[in-house]
């Protein structure tokens, strides 16, 4: 039936002038493509991000990118706190260990001397001389100590005399006059303690 409807018309469209005919078919191809566009819009709504989601979700990914990189940065930041807190802490702890040993130092030679508060200050703990064989030299090694407290460090230049008999008389030798001496004397510079070592000539017929 549906095939001879379609006949039918057929045949009446075929039966109608050209001019008829071609205004029918340019009215039916406008029915078709307005059809087809009405489809395709509704069906890019139904699949696409409704009601503006579509750029509210690239808004959350921005946002979300400026959030990690904030939250890195702060991650440096406190890891740098961190480390110089670390070695400013390891650096309090290396000076009050060196401060302990120190104080211990001086207690110990303040000790060793026996030097009280009214007599405290820069002096020799010790002088030991060695003669050189065969020769008119000696070897010495003079230990000085600074028990002052909360002293400065002590800084000079160490000088000997030496006494004795010449010629059936008793001399003192000043350090000037000792053979192959420094002229200048010994420096030194300590906070508490500190050995110096020289050597010095006696003249001939010099008797210490």
């Amino acid at each position: 039936m549906a095939s001879t409807i379609f006949h039918h018309w057929f045949d009446q469209f075929n039966a109608w002038p050209r001019t008829r005919r071609r205004w029918v078919g340019a009215g039916v191809g406008v029915l078709v493509f307005a059809a087809i566009f009405a489809l395709g819009a509704l069906f890019g709504r139904g699949v696409g991000f409704p009601n503006g989601l579509e750029a509210r979700a690239h808004r959350l990914a921005a946002r979300n990118a400026t959030l990690e990189s904030e939250n890195q940065s702060l991650k440096q930041q406190q890891q740098t706190a961190s480390t110089t807190l670390a070695a400013l802490k390891q650096a309090m702890a290396s000076r009050d260990a060196e401060m302990q040993t120190l104080k211990q130092e001086q207690a110990f030679y303040a000790k060793l001397i026996g030097i009280d508060g009214g007599r405290s200050g820069l002096g020799v703990h010790s002088i030991a001389l060695t003669p050189v064989k065969n020769t008119n030299a000696w070897n010495f090694t003079v230990t000085l100590v600074n028990t002052a407290e909360n002293a400065d460090a002590a800084r000079g230049s160490l000088t000997v005399a030496v006494e004795g008999v010449q010629g059936g008389k008793l001399s003192t030798l000043e350090w000037p006059a000792l053979s192959g001496a420094n002229k200048s004397g010994i420096p030194f510079a300590f906070k508490f303690f500190q050995q110096l070592q020289g050597s010095f000539a006696l003249p001939k017929g010099f008797v210490p």
